[in-house]
């Protein structure tokens, strides 16, 4: 009886090790790409008990997105834990980490005219160029892409030496290089005045945490390629800060007036390379960017 239950702890102890191992993020983004990328983490356990994905029953779901839950089962704010992805070039690729019915997922892709062969699943997306890929990882691991190359998931089943730049704490972040900023169709239009500045940062990170005044915080780490880059950069977040405050003092029921509302709250500092930023977020802006879904 003894050995049995060494040899039933060793097996669970392995079990956790070898999870801890494959969901280490350093070693998940070094599935992905390598070249420049938008790079972003969620942990949904740690938003689900900060109480940041409440259902409201008062909105109806997209109908799209009621479909493939009405097929899959799938709900994100209910079986999501964990997300890592990056937006590049060459596709836009996902680690999932969560809870799957792999039968219902699959029947889903052919049933939208895909075509699965042994794990990999095929469907394609709203445009010739777009092509869905998914296949599993692990049992709790999904590896999904939207590329022009309809094998695309399949880049994800292989890691590289793990990375080693330093990885924010906060379960939401989202890290883009200097060279995605400067290009001209990066930034949304609704946000493009007040980010503008930061094509001239080398890296810029936004975190989202809860905590703060509102329930949420937003933060920003932009690292510039000099000290003068720096001190220009933050100026202008400050400008530009004022220019929203003047443009929502204007027109107070603007369409973006949660966006505007949060982004005027913005408070900035620099030292040497790098400017920080904090913004107060309500909860009220997730609920709107999250209705339907």
């Amino acid at each position: 009886m003894l050995a049995s239950a060494l040899l039933v702890s060793a097996v669970v102890l392995y079990r956790i090790h070898a999870a801890r191992v494959f969901f280490n993020p350093p070693a998940l983004l070094s599935r992905f790409p390598s070249e420049d990328a938008l790079v972003m983490s969620a942990d949904f356990v740690t938003l689900r008990r900060a109480g940041l994905l409440t259902s409201s029953k008062a909105v109806p779901l997209e109908p799209e997105y009621k479909q493939f839950l009405d097929a899959t089962g799938f709900d994100y704010k209910r079986d999501l834990d964990f997300l890592v992805a990056s937006f590049s070039r060459s596709g836009t690729f996902f680690i999932v980490r969560g809870r799957f019915d792999w039968k219902k997922l699959r029947d889903y892709a052919t049933h939208q005219g895909g075509s699965c062969y042994q794990d990999l699943c095929r469907v394609q997306g709203s445009t010739p160029e777009r092509h869905i890929s998914f296949l599993p990882l692990r049992s709790d691991a999904l590896a999904l892409a939207v590329s022009t190359n309809d094998l695309a998931a399949t880049l994800l089943t292989k890691s590289a030496a793990p990375i080693t730049t330093p990885l924010p704490a906060a379960p939401v972040w989202l890290s883009v290089p200097g060279v995605e900023l400067r290009r001209q169709d990066a930034l949304p239009p609704s946000i493009h005045l007040m980010l503008s500045a930061l094509t001239r940062a080398d890296r810029v990170v936004i975190t989202l945490s809860p905590g703060g005044p509102q329930g949420i915080e937003a933060q920003l780490q932009a690292t510039c390629n000099s000290q003068d880059d720096a001190k220009v950069l933050a100026s202008q977040l400050r400008s530009t800060t004022g220019l929203l405050k003047e443009a929502l003092a204007r027109d107070k029921n603007a369409a973006d007036g949660e966006v505007t509302a949060m982004l005027t709250a913005g408070v900035f500092d620099q030292t040497d390379r790098k400017v920080t930023g904090n913004w107060p977020v309500r909860k009220s802006l997730l609920d709107a960017l999250t209705n339907g879904l």
